[in-house]
């Protein structure tokens, strides 16, 4: 055998070692760590060897950098031979808890080792000072020449070293023997005890058996511990005395609930730079904020709605806050003004926190204002504060996301790309959103490909609709628990039921079931009712909205096999096209008065339009509009229409926009024809109008003024003051409607707000209705409003909330109700909620629901996705539909399931207060297997917040790996204290190693990164070949290009305007480098430096697996 040992080739030093200790009757090994990884190595040879003696001497400590365990000297002259005995448990501990040992080969021969230190046959000692030596010493009875033999070189006895790992090691037998033995004998002789020592041999093999991966837990531990991982992974920071002096100093109330948001939130920052603070209306997300921010003792501005800004004095909304706070140097900026915030923050370097108040305005990344707001965000601290954080539309949930974190470096998720994982959801959400939609339509094209998408989801032909449900409920999970780690969110209910916050839940008032009010039609007004939503403006109806669609005119392409553009372009239009057609009807429900103004600005617009034509014989579609429909509210989209409109009356040609010419257009007869066509269905339905007299002799306006002059002539109840009533409606158009017949009945005790929420009309709203306002007054009984006040105003002196139209979206009316209802100040015991909805004359209650449920049925098809009525897995009925939008609100709140582990946790620490106290010395990795339904493996990892994954299988081979979620699989893992423990199945660790090596992989549906892709290309392109005054900006394009591919920090709108560059133009070169040199600006030169400065990696540990067993 040659003398070298370097693990090439055959000169394999395990292979030599085992050789060796087969035949030692003793062996001494100095060596820098006790790795059981090495000794393991060696467990052939010493099972061959029943009589054999191995002497470990240790001369190194162990620690985990990087992930990785390594040795280090640690200079321990000081130290006595208990604390070194003390120090080696700790390194056997963490070493026993790291993937290297969790195998099945060392579950199975730790038992071995074990016996063998118990037999004195494994005796390890501790050096009291450091020693790197490598030093393998053996003795070989009955050979006469060479009996002692002895390896040194570089390797550690770890696996790796010993087996394909590159080393240099030399075996010595003719030379040196004895001088290297009495070299481990001196030592040896002075080295601390560990085996020897009774006690501590008792307590290293105690330690290897409860403190390490292969303790042996039962299910009921397993259970608890899992709970109790969960409930820690809510870590929260400490907060400082001065947060808690300002509450008392401005009078709030310290809610626990609130404080404890505001230090999770802290370290939710911590980690990832943002948070989502989302509690449910009426909590004082506001508050939590505000403590948040001065928690962090940084400069920061708030973004936020016009209303809610505040005055010049500071007496309320946040300017009002941030001088309760002393967020003294703290700006307030609306919401509609970001390209100018953009500039401020831009040209300050002290500005580190950006609050942005009532976020959800911001769902699409592919707008302006969205770049803008990204751009503002970009390496600061990010505050979001919405009650409507949660949206089945993935893309809504990435834009939150997206405001502080980079999708393709998260750590919020086991795995690190966002954006691949909500491009997956995407299409997902697309193609179950059209099975559902077009699975029995009459257009067989539609019917055609809503069945290929259901087989190629389910691999059946024939669509099962539970199915398709089922996996849209598992979609709307699996999104929410992506935003779950950086998100706070309670409702009252979560506070009701938690023994820490109960008693503070006394302090909201108790909502009243909605009543009904019924306005009565005639015969022939319900007849028109139906014939205005279901024949004039439903899916198939009269109105054909030719203006807001022209490319379907232009092209006579099959939309399917258009080309990304032209896709695009269809597909905006289409969008634009069904938001009109839905607007209509949503105004007619609202009022007639404000479908009559409606019609007669559509009218207007479409003869402009048409005029226009007649003079140019060409045609423009405001592009901004297609963008705008996201963003602005329902009213200001039909003024930017009008707007619009009165400029192509004046024959100017906007910039920017695209020209259609009429004279290429494929069908340019049917464009002309459906453009009068609309005009003749706008001039009908004025005269019905008319001539039902419906909006002078308004049914819904008398059946309102009816009811709240009883409720003003109410007596109010003991201990209460005089119940004030707002009244809510959607679109200013009714509020102009119904405040002229209000001030009729009602005089100057009617507050409107009509659509100017100047400073002036802000406070006198706050002074009248507000009752914690430091200069009440008791002028107005009832305030007449659009949801521009739904959000942030306190309103509490009200106690009456009335929804004028429906509320499609339940969201609107939590956030309506959740103006009255205050936790800061509580005025009356129940508040109450009015619902209207037509009948017919003469109907009985039983009938009038009846009425009222099938012609709210009917707008609810024709409203869509636009109607939040019902969950994504749930199929609308016309009774399930008036039965949801008169459903108490507090009855739609379901308890979180923090809550309820919180509880189930609680009573377990209770009942077993012994057993919490153990679960803080639990290992890590440890592993249980259990009765259960099916065979399945669960595998809980904690990554900040705990991640599970699992595999169902008889065999092994027979289950591919999952993620799921702990709330998913709580019910398989609950169990009793008597739940017996199984032996893990012969099937176990095969499953295991799939589980551990499991990386989750997303498809890429048609499309969903057409987007990305094309800017990508751009951008390889403009440093393929670059021209001379692109050169300067080459350092930044790669910035760019790095950012487009490895981090996904860029906008939606961003990124289309790079896919916009023409890279290969000569004739738009000055262009595409004025582009460029705005975007640069924009951003900053050095912004993804920043970015990746940020980056911290969170580590992904195993905590425990549950084996659930069908047969036991």
């Amino acid at each position: 055998m040659a003398n070298f040992i370097t693990n090439d080739d055959d000169k394999d030093l395990k292979k030599r070692l085992i050789e060796l200790v087969e035949n030692s009757s003793e062996m001494k090994f100095l060596v820098g760590f006790f790795y059981f990884s090495g000794i393991r190595e060696l467990y052939k040879g010493l099972l061959e060897n029943n009589n054999a003696v191995l002497k470990i001497l240790v001369g190194l400590n162990i620690d985990q950098s990087n992930f990785r365990l390594v040795e280090y000297a640690e200079e321990n002259e000081e130290l006595s031979g208990e604390e070194i005995a003390e120090s080696f448990f700790g390194d056997i501990k963490k070493s026993l808890t790291h993937d290297d040992f969790d195998t099945k080969e060392f579950y199975e021969q730790v038992k071995y080792f074990i016996n063998l230190i118990n037999e004195n046959r494994l005796i390890i000692r501790k050096t009291y000072k450091p020693n790197h030596s490598k030093l393998y010493l053996f003795h070989l009875p009955g050979q006469i020449v060479r009996d002692r033999v002895f390896i040194t070189g570089s390797s550690n006895l770890t696996r790796v070293a010993l087996t394909t790992q590159s080393e240099f090691n030399v075996e010595i037998s003719d030379y040196g023997t004895k001088e290297a033995e009495e070299y481990f004998d001196a030592l040896w002789e002075e080295a601390v005890k560990i085996t020897e020592n009774d006690i501590l041999k008792k307590k290293l093999t105690s330690i290897v058996e409860n403190d390490t991966l292969v303790k042996q837990v039962t299910p009921f531990e397993a259970y608890a511990l899992i709970m109790k991982t969960y409930l820690d992974s809510f870590e929260q920071k400490d907060l400082g005395q001065t947060v808690i002096d300002l509450l008392d100093k401005n009078g709030y109330k310290k809610f626990e609930y609130q404080l404890d948001a505001v230090k999770q939130s802290l370290a939710i920052i911590e980690k990832q730079n943002g948070v989502i603070i989302a509690d449910v209306v009426g909590l004082g997300k506001t508050i939590i904020g505000c403590c948040v921010a001065k928690a962090l003792k940084k400069r920061g501005i708030v973004i936020c709605p016009p209303g809610l800004m505040g005055d010049k004095n500071k007496t309320a909304g946040w300017g009002m806050y941030l001088e309760q706070f002393q967020l003294y140097d703290w700006d307030v900026r609306s919401c509609g003004d970001l390209e100018e915030t953009a500039k401020y923050v831009n040209a300050r370097n002290d500005i580190e926190v950006i609050i942005v108040d009532e976020v959800h305005r911001f769902r699409n990344q592919d707008t302006k204002d969205y770049e803008f707001l990204k751009n503002i965000c970009r390496d600061k601290i990010v505050i979001l504060l919405t009650a409507t954080p949660f949206n089945n539309r993935p893309g809504d949930i990435l834009s939150l996301l997206k405001l502080f974190i980079d999708p393709k470096k998260s750590t919020i998720t086991l795995e690190n790309d966002l954006a691949a994982m909500f491009r997956a959801y995407k299409g997902i959400f697309e193609r179950l959103s059209y099975i559902k939609k077009y699975h029995d339509s009459p257009n067989r094209e539609k019917r055609d490909k809503a069945q290929g998408y259901y087989k190629t989801f389910f691999e059946e032909k024939e669509i099962d609709l539970k199915k398709v449900k089922q996996r849209s409920r598992f979609l709307a999970d699996q999104i929410r628990n992506v935003i779950e780690p950086v998100t706070i969110r309670r409702n009252r209910l979560d506070l009701k039921n938690n023994p820490f916050y109960k008693d503070e839940v006394k302090e909201l008032s108790v909502i009243a079931d909605p009543e009904e009010w019924f306005f009565e039609l005639s015969k022939e007004q319900s007849a028109f009712y139906d014939k205005i939503i279901k024949d004039y403006f439903g899916e198939q109806g009269k109105f054909k909205g030719a203006i807001y669609r022209p490319f379907a005119y232009e092209t006579e392409t099959d939309p399917v096999e258009l080309d990304e553009k032209g896709n695009f372009e269809y597909v905006q239009q289409e969008q634009l096209f069904d938001f009109m057609r839905r607007l209509m009807v949503k105004r007619f429900e609202s009022s007639f008065g404000a479908f009559e103004q409606s019609i007669r600005r559509f009218k207007r617009i479409t003869e402009n339009a048409q005029e226009f034509i007649k003079k140019t014989d060409k045609y423009i579609l405001d592009r901004a509009l297609l963008e705008k429909i996201y963003s602005l509210d329902e009213d200001q989209i039909e003024q930017e229409l009008a707007d619009f409109a009165e400029i192509l009356k004046r024959g100017d040609f906007p910039k920017n926009n695209r020209i259609y010419e009429l004279a290429k257009f494929a069908d340019k007869k049917g464009f002309l024809s459906d453009i009068q066509s609309d005009l003749d269905l706008f001039e009908h339905i004025l005269d019905e109008l008319e001539k039902m007299d419906l909006v002078n002799d308004d049914p819904k306006a008398k059946c309102l003024i009816e009811h709240v002059t009883n409720e003003m002539n109410r007596k109010p109840l003991a201990g209460e003051p005089k119940r004030k009533v707002i009244i809510f409606s959607e679109y200013m158009d009714t509020v102009k409607h119904l405040s002229k017949s209000l001030k009729t009945a009602f005089g100057n005790r009617v507050l409107v707000e009509d659509g100017g929420l100047s400073t002036a009309k802000i406070k006198e709203i706050n002074r009248d209705f507000d009752a914690s306002s430091n200069e009440p007054t008791n002028l107005y009984d009832v305030l007449l409003s659009t949801d521009r006040i739904s959000e942030g105003f306190n309103l509490n002196r009200a106690g009456m909330i009335i929804n004028y139209d429906i509320p499609w979206n339940p969201v609107r009316v939590i956030q309506r109700v959740g103006r009255i209802n205050r936790i800061s100040k509580k005025v009356f015991k129940e508040l109450y909620i009015v619902n209207f909805f037509p009948t017919e004359k003469g109907a009985e209650l039983v009938q009038s629901r009846e009425i009222a449920s099938n012609k709210m049925f009917l707008i609810h098809e024709i409203l869509g996705e636009d109607a939040k009525i019902f969950d994504i897995d749930e199929t609308p009925t016309a009774a399930g539909l008036f039965k949801r939008v008169i459903q108490n609100p507090d009855e739609a709140e379901e308890e979180s399931f923090y809550t309820i582990v919180l509880k189930k946790y609680l009573a377990i620490k209770k009942d077993e207060p012994e057993l919490i106290e153990k679960l803080q010395d639990f290992p890590v990795r440890v592993k249980v297997a259990k009765q259960g339904n099916e065979n399945e493996l669960l595998v809980f990892f904690r990554k900040g917040r705990m991640y599970v994954q699992g595999i169902h299988y008889d065999k092994a081979d027979d289950g591919n790996p999952y993620t799921t979620s702990l709330e998913d699989v709580f019910e398989r893992i609950e169990c009793k204290k008597e739940e017996p423990k199984l032996e893990l199945s012969k099937d176990f660790w095969k499953a295991y190693g799939n589980v551990k090596d499991f990386r989750e992989s997303y498809l890429e549906y048609a499309g969903s990164k057409s987007q990305e892709s094309k800017a990508i290309n751009n951008l390889k392109t403009l440093l393929k070949k670059p021209w001379e005054e692109l050169k300067p900006y080459l350092p930044f394009v790669r910035i760019l290009l790095d950012d487009a591919m490895n981090y996904g920090s860029l906008s939606d709108y961003t990124l289309r305007r790079i896919a916009n560059l023409e890279a290969m133009s000569p004739s738009k070169h000055k262009e595409t480098v004025e582009a460029i040199d705005a975007l640069m600006k924009e951003l900053g030169v050095g912004y993804l430096t920043r970015q990746k400065n940020k980056h911290a990696n969170q580590r992904k540990e195993i905590i425990i697996a549950v084996e659930n067993r069908k047969n036991g």
